[in-house]
């Protein structure tokens, strides 16, 4: 398509401007670095190895995807430290369990008791663990185990071996849905960047409160 207009492309056609993806990509992860934290890409979007090697600086880790296939995609194409971003579904334990043999680092969400106890039946191989993040809900009903609420604690504390539950797994992070649009008639409006910030520091401070 080099030199011909847009005009001459058959539609529906993805259209991409490379050089202001791989500029914003880029001013992601400056600005990360710059607060110290660990950028984390979301791969379902585009599911492209292009894009995904542009969001993390060709370093191929640190990534999250939404269903297996991406997970297994991304996985046979030498990414790693992959964070299944969706409450552990109960006949899918087997493949994370093959996933998290074959990676240096994959990673799930749990929300519940109940799949905490399917992980305690698949124990990993080689003396690995489960690698999880505690899924809370800080208010916006969407998904996850309420922050606010004793079983959150409960749960996270259920993770952890030396609590002697026997789990074999390890709690490292929460993951919250911050649910926000720009217009709208609904709990999750945030008009402009001054309420975006004031709702993801709210939101961030009470689940850690709580947790």
């Amino acid at each position: 398509m080099e030199g011909e207009a847009l005009s001459s492309l058959c539609t529906p056609a993805l259209v991409v401007d490379v050089d202001k993806v791989k500029r914003n990509a880029q001013r992601m992860i400056e600005r990360c670095q710059k607060l110290g934290v660990q950028l984390r890409p979301h791969m379902k979007t585009h599911k492209t190895l292009e894009c995904a090697d542009i969001m993390t600086g060709g370093s191929r880790r640190c990534v999250v995807v939404s269903t297996l296939a991406e997970a297994c995609f991304y996985a046979d194409h030498a990414f790693d430290d992959i964070l299944y971003a969706y409450s552990l579904p109960f006949d899918k334990v087997e493949r994370c369990a093959a996933l998290s043999e074959r990676l240096d680092l994959f990673q799930i969400l749990l929300d519940h008791p109940q799949a905490l106890e399917q992980l305690k039946k698949r124990p990993l191989r080689d003396g690995r663990l489960w690698h999880v993040w505690l899924k809370v809900d800080c208010g916006n009903g969407r998904a996850g185990v309420l922050h606010s609420e004793p079983e959150a604690l409960r749960l996270a504390q259920a993770i952890i071996p030396d609590r002697g539950c026997g789990a074999n797994g390890r709690v490292r992070s929460l993951w919250e849905h911050l649910w926000l649009q720009r217009s709208g008639a609904n709990t999750g409006c945030c008009p402009g960047n001054h309420q975006l910030d004031s709702a993801v520091h709210g939101k961030t401070e009470g689940c850690w409160h709580h947790l």
